[in-house]
């Protein structure tokens, strides 16, 4: 059931209007009701798979209570956390990474006569974001960073909230357990910061993305080779914002619902394409992964490598570390070597890119522009590896950015849908640390809230005239 379908509407309103209507004293039933719902919601997408989550859910709630309720850091806190790590990774690995793992040993294996099929294994939703969820917490509760989790019901409510469920933010204990432990808190002011991430990802996803971006993209990715090299390029930068807001229109409808239900989500993007260096790019570029990537995997690779007294070793084994640390964000992706590829070349990046001497900020001043723009220019590159299904396709599609195909000519309307996409980008980045104050201004005004919700209807209208273009969320396949 996805968010920009009639049914999940209908899911939505039913649920808000139920928890409304009952009384101020049965709030207390208003996070079993989530998690129900939750259930509910997952059950929808495949039924088979709903037992899975549970067992998950059980088996590393279970885990958890053990490191709590053992001294930290101690020996048998350790073993807890190994053993829920160890069978947390173990299921994504069997359902994500099986048939990969069995295609990339088949030359071995058939040399030694053992002929192993390839499993079909239908990935469950979400697992590569709540099995994250479920790491962290275990971790800091392991490190005595985490936050109490009173009961199976609310540890099951943290990995299962719905809204972010399928595809993050990816959340840490602190961000959402303190607030379940309050229980929900609506607001007139929460639900006029919900109903408008929720209009504008809604337009991200249906208009921009899937409307305006998808069909030229897809057509040029899907014939490389075959358009000229102007196409490829605009079809390269096409694909670049089509993903950003696909993704990021996922993630403010799932922050905007959670403010409905009277919760707050962290943000996950910021502006990222308006980033100077691959070190800013991945502060503003899904915001969460990149934290738990520096607090779970890179922080202890590189404590793992550097050695005391030797700061030649000590810059290179931090090197590694990025390198180690991005090579398996590329795998977390996707499982193929066209993902480890792009993964890699993030790490490198990260390396060998020198950081501009001036503070990071919002402002992106004119002397700023040649270093943004040959950043994404670089990164739109590397888009090519996650974007094409294969080493054979990537290498086809950088040919035909360098020469000349059988089509002559400018995409001129693509050119225009790029243009126009470079200029929201833009504007988000003004808008966002004036978000509250405008709409602040508005509920302060009530003749301005015609205009308000004229532009608001206009955003969902737009979605709802162009919806048959609406397919699933590109991170859903993740």
């Amino acid at each position: 059931m996805l968010f920009i379908t009639f049914q999940f509407a209908l899911f939505l309103a039913a649920l808000l209007l139920f928890m409304h209507a009952l009384p101020r004293r049965g709030r207390r039933l208003w996070n079993p009701l989530l998690l129900g719902a939750s259930l509910v919601f997952y059950t929808l997408w495949l039924p088979a798979y709903l037992p899975l989550l549970l067992l998950d859910i059980g088996v590393n709630y279970a885990l958890l209570r053990g490191i709590a309720s053992s001294e930290r850091r101690s020996t048998r806190a350790r073993a807890f956390l190994a053993l829920s790590v160890a069978a947390t990774l173990g299921l994504l690995l069997y359902f994500k990474y099986a048939a990969f793992l069995v295609e990339a040993s088949l030359p071995l294996l058939r040399a030694v006569a053992l002929d192993v099929p390839v499993p079909e294994v239908l990935l469950p939703l979400g697992i590569s974001f709540y099995s994250f969820q479920i790491i962290s917490l275990a971790v800091d509760t392991y490190r005595g960073d985490g936050e109490p989790v009173d009961g199976l019901a609310r540890y099951a409510l943290y990995i299962a909230f719905f809204p972010q469920l399928i595809a993050g933010p990816i959340l840490r204990g602190q961000e959402l357990l303190p607030q379940l432990a309050a229980g929900a808190q609506p607001s007139a002011e929460r639900t006029r910061r919900g109903l408008w991430l929720l209009a504008s990802g809604l337009a991200k996803k249906v208009v921009l993305a899937d409307f305006l971006l998808a069909p030229f993209a897809d057509s040029v990715f899907g014939a490389p080779g075959v358009a000229n090299a102007r196409f490829h390029w605009v079809a390269l930068y096409a694909f670049s914002f089509q993903i950003y807001f696909d993704f990021s229109g996922y993630t403010d409808m799932a922050r905007g619902i959670a403010l409905l239900l009277g919760f707050e989500l962290p943000e996950n993007f910021r502006e990222p394409y308006l980033s100077r260096s691959p070190q800013e790019f991945w502060v503003r570029w899904h915001m969460t992964l990149s934290r738990w990537l520096r607090l779970y995997l890179f922080t202890p690779f590189a404590r793992a490598l550097m050695r005391r007294g030797a700061p030649n070793l000590d810059r290179a084994a931090l090197a590694v570390a990025q390198l180690l640390t991005m090579t398996l964000c590329g795998l977390w992706h996707g499982a193929g070597w066209n993902f480890v590829a792009w993964g890699a070349l993030q790490g490198l990046l990260l390396v060998v890119w020198r950081r501009p001497r001036r503070r990071q900020t919002d402002t992106v001043g004119l002397a700023d522009w040649p270093a943004l723009l040959l950043f994404y220019n670089v990164f739109c590159l590397t888009l090519v590896f996650f974007r094409t299904p294969d080493f054979a396709a990537a290498q086809r599609y950088l040919e035909g950015l360098f020469v000349p195909g059988e089509l002559a000519g400018w995409p001129r309307l693509a050119l225009g849908t790029v243009a126009l996409c470079v200029a929201l980008h833009v504007a988000e980045r003004w808008l966002r640390p004036r978000s509250r104050a405008l709409q602040a201004w508005f509920a302060a005004r009530p003749a301005a809230a015609y205009a308000e919700a004229t532009a608001f209807g206009l955003l969902v209208g737009l979605a709802i005239m162009v919806a048959g273009a609406g397919g699933e969320f590109i991170y859903f396949q993740f």
